[in-house]
């Protein structure tokens, strides 16, 4: 089973686009419309969206040659981006809210590199490790921001 990269990035970013557009409006609408603190996510979501409209139109125009060389990925592909998107909201949702962001982060680090077999394993943890130190350092010694 083959499927088109770009029909499948233009129908991510367009939920993307939908996800900010429909909740941008629950933030208190302003006085005026660029004063507000549902502008940025709105327009945001509606440039997303529009843009993967244009996408999903650009990739239809495509010769049906050039989509069978170069535009399709294969189903391994995709069931790897999806169990990498599942750790994400696992990172996202389980992690951060039990353990912390800074040794959540270091964990979610880890695991990417390691699963992707980009780098050795000492190679991934001293970057994990380089990382949560540069974050940590940059906004709770120098910015005074506190971590969740």
């Amino acid at each position: 089973m083959r499927i088109n990269k770009d029909y499948l990035l233009a129908g991510i970013v367009f939920a993307i686009g939908l996800f900010f557009v429909i909740g941008s409006y629950n933030f208190p609408p302003g006085e005026h419309f660029l004063n507000s603190s549902r502008s940025f996510p709105m327009l945001l979501g509606y440039s997303l969206t529009g843009l993967s409209i244009w996408q999903f139109a650009q990739t239809f125009r495509k010769k049906k040659e050039e989509e069978e060389e170069t535009g399709s990925v294969s189903f391994q592909e995709v069931k790897r981006g999806i169990l990498y998107l599942l750790l994400t909201v696992i990172y996202i949702f389980l992690l951060i809210p039990f353990i912390g962001f800074l040794y959540s982060t270091l964990i979610f680090l880890l695991i990417g590199m390691l699963y992707y077999k980009e780098v050795r394993w000492y190679t991934a943890t001293l970057v994990s490790i380089g990382m949560i130190g540069f974050i940590y350092v940059v906004f709770e010694k120098l910015m005074y921001i506190r971590l969740p």
